[in-house]
């Protein structure tokens, strides 16, 4: 796991061994009582497979009173708000076959698909936009009623569906597609994950298409994720091999690609071979706006009970969700975190108090809490960016990822602390975009000359280097902004006069 890796049930951040423990005098159950719970820590032990001495163990709090975890765990509460809370989790789909807000988008690609009945070709397809704007459950869901009504005509329709953010190569992609299909069709991949070249795994599944199936779509979800280690992105190979696959594959039927990105400019970066090959139906999704999300959360109120929920709730959930971000996703988890605010209070309505309460938490304080809470290298790389973004004299809204990596090298040597590689440095940074620290975008540097990772933070960069240097691992960089100023306005300058 690394050097950031912990053991379970440690508090050391390092994940090292603990240096000392109390001694517990066998001789006297006192010292061992002692020795075996400090104030405000509570520790179980398991030996040999055996439950914990104690069912009813206490968990001591802050005033050396103690909690039964057991009685916690089995006591009923008092209020509650919720008949079914999976209603309101965003990864729940509701009514699939209704899809609200989303008319002309569902519209194209059902038109696209639709020849499939008829056995005539089908084109390739860009689904693009911003996050939780429906593209996957669009697509998957217009491909489940075509997979039916296939199934009725006695004909095998694949969808043969991936997310790249997983695989980082080409290779594992392709492995992860013949996986898909061979899981999809109840037999064996026939081809192992590793040892065989990636030509072999295309014939592959290139022989289960032919064997099986009376036509195929190919869905590579999050495809810009897919960079590999090279200067040239991994999704240019994959791109065109696919897009060709109906020739390759030596396949009669109908064959869609259809590539899913949150990158508006997706087209323009890819290389000349994919340009040439690959020319979809670019299909944009934009923000949902708060009638629509409306629409959307209206279909969730029966994940609560009968009038527990306020007539000015939905309304003031989906004009929060329209106004901060247009993603339904955010809009449902904001709904459901306003529930269990009632909740936690006793009672027995969710009211417009509760929704403002979720979303200042939700916008104020949750991502600089979470940044405090992820590990020495994360918090590491996101110095560095934070770092670079307040240094810079034009305080840019983009950070480009180059200088960024650089600033993260120096600040790595100051510590005394462990360097990765960019692409680890890089997944550190990207990955908190999930939680609304920053923004990422890669822009081209023309045809075929590969692009540029640039970031953009969500917070005020000085405000995310205070709360990193809350941790004492951080805060002698507070004696080095002279010096880290230097490094990043040079990196930034060199930069500049290479692009």
């Amino acid at each position: 796991m690394g050097r950031e890796g912990r053991r379970a049930g440690s508090n050391n951040p390092e994940g090292e061994e603990d240096r000392e423990s109390s001694a517990a005098d066998p001789e006297n159950p006192e010292s061992m009582d002692e020795g075996m719970e400090s104030p405000g820590t509570s520790q179980t032990t398991f030996e040999n497979g055996s439950d914990s001495a104690d069912s009813s163990q206490e968990a001591t709090n802050g005033d050396g009173g103690g909690i039964s975890i057991r009685d916690r765990l089995q006591t009923e509460s008092s209020g509650g708000v919720f008949a079914n809370k999976d209603l309101v989790r965003s990864d729940t789909i509701i009514d699939e076959d209704r899809i609200v807000g989303r008319d002309d988008q569902l519209g194209r690609v059902v038109d696209n698909l639709k020849p499939v009945l008829q056995n005539e070709g089908i084109p390739d397809m860009l689904l693009s936009g911003p996050s939780g704007t429906g593209k996957s459950l669009i697509i998957h869901a217009v491909c489940k009623q075509i997979v039916e009504l296939c199934e009725s005509q006695g004909k095998t329709f694949g969808v043969i569906s991936i997310n790249c953010e997983g695989p980082k190569t080409a290779d594992r992609a392709v492995y992860r597609l013949v996986k898909a299909a061979a899981d999809d069709l109840g037999v064996d991949p026939g081809v192992p994950q590793t040892g065989v070249s990636t030509d072999q795994k295309l014939e592959r599944l290139y022989e289960l298409m032919r064997e099986y199936y009376d036509g195929v779509i190919f869905i590579l979800d999050e495809i810009d994720m897919l960079e590999g280690p090279y200067q040239e992105a991994e999704y240019n190979s994959l791109i065109y091999q696919l897009s060709r696959a109906r020739k390759l594959a030596d396949f009669d039927g109908p064959i869609s690609l259809t590539t899913i990105t949150n990158y508006a400019d997706f087209m323009k970066d890819l290389n000349s071979r994919a340009q040439s090959s690959y020319n979809p139906d670019d299909i944009f999704f934009d923000d949902y706006d708060a009638t629509q999300l409306r629409s959307i959360l209206k279909h969730r109120r029966d994940a609560f009970k009968p009038e527990s929920l306020a007539d000015d709730v939905v309304p003031l959930v989906a004009a929060f969700g329209s106004q901060t971000h247009g993603d339904a996703r955010k809009a449902i988890d904001l709904l459901r975190w306003a529930g269990e605010l009632a909740e936690r209070r006793g009672a027995d309505t969710v009211t417009e108090t509760d929704v403002r309460e979720a979303q200042e938490k939700y916008t104020e304080n949750r991502k600089l809490r979470h940044i405090s809470g992820i590990s020495t290298q994360k918090k590491l790389s996101i110095y560095a960016v934070a770092a670079t973004a307040h240094y810079a004299r034009e305080h840019p809204e983009w950070i480009p990822a180059g200088p960024a990596f650089k600033t993260y090298q120096f600040i790595a040597d100051t510590m005394d602390a462990d360097q990765y590689s960019r692409e680890t440095f890089v997944n550190h940074v990207t990955e908190q975009s999930t939680y609304g620290v920053l923004d990422f975008e890669r822009r081209g540097k023309g045809r075929g000359r590969g692009v540029h990772m640039y970031f953009s933070l969500s917070e005020d960069p000085e405000t995310i280097m205070e709360t990193i240097r809350e941790d004492s691992r951080f805060e002698d960089l507070a004696h080095e902004e002279a010096t880290i100023s230097a490094v990043v306005r040079e990196r930034l300058k060199q930069f500049r006069s290479k692009n």
